[in-house]
This record gives C-alpha cells, sequence and structure tokens, in this order.
C-alpha cells in the first residue's frame, strides 16, 4: 500500500465521525424542535379526576372516594399524580373533590 493508502486511511476516520455527530446532530434539532408535543396518554374509560403532589395524597383521596362508592384508581403521568374515575361517576368525583378542596 503506497502513501495514497494511508492519506485515505487517516482521512477515512475522522470524515466518517463528522459525518456521524452530524447525523446526531440533526436528529437532535428534529427532536427538540419547538413543534413537538407531549401526547399525554388515554386512559380508556377513565377519566382524571384530580392531580395531587405526591402518591399519598393521591392514594388518600381515591380511598375517600371509594369509600363514598365511586370507583377511582391512581396513576403517575409526566405531570404528577393523577386520580382516576369512570367516566359514568365522572361529574360526581369531581365535585366531592371539588368540595373537600373548599373545607381545607
Amino acid at each position: 500500500m503506497g502513501s495514497g493508502g494511508a492519506l485515505l486511511g487517516y482521512a477515512f476516520v475522522p470524515v466518517v465521525s463528522l459525518l456521524a455527530v452530524g447525523g446526531l446532530a440533526l436528529i437532535l434539532k428534529w427532536a427538540h424542535s419547538p413543534g413537538k408535543r407531549i401526547r399525554l396518554p388515554s386512559y380508556g374509560m377513565l377519566v382524571p379526576i384530580a392531580r395531587c403532589k405526591d402518591q399519598h395524597a393521591a392514594e388518600v383521596t381515591a380511598a375517600r372516594l371509594r369509600t363514598e362508592g365511586i370507583r377511582a384508581t391512581v396513576t403517575h403521568d409526566v405531570r404528577g399524580w393523577l386520580v382516576l374515575a369512570w367516566s359514568a361517576q365522572a361529574e360526581v368525583a369531581r365535585a366531592w373533590v371539588a368540595s373537600r378542596r373548599g373545607r381545607s
């Protein structure tokens, strides 16, 4: 192999590296562009009733809703802890949560 082949070998690694870094930069720019929105998950027949700061508060709220005869559960999403209830009982559950928040 002559000096031309060695020169090609030395140039190949930096060129490929720069292309790889440039490709990754384009992917990051596309992924973090301002038009992107986080799609919130769908909970099917469950509806968010209340948002709580921590898991304990959400569990307490769900337990109190269950004692009132409202089927409720707890989940966590990107913005915090949610108390979910069945859509048929959503209005009653929201009214109950609103009345409790008015007391505290």
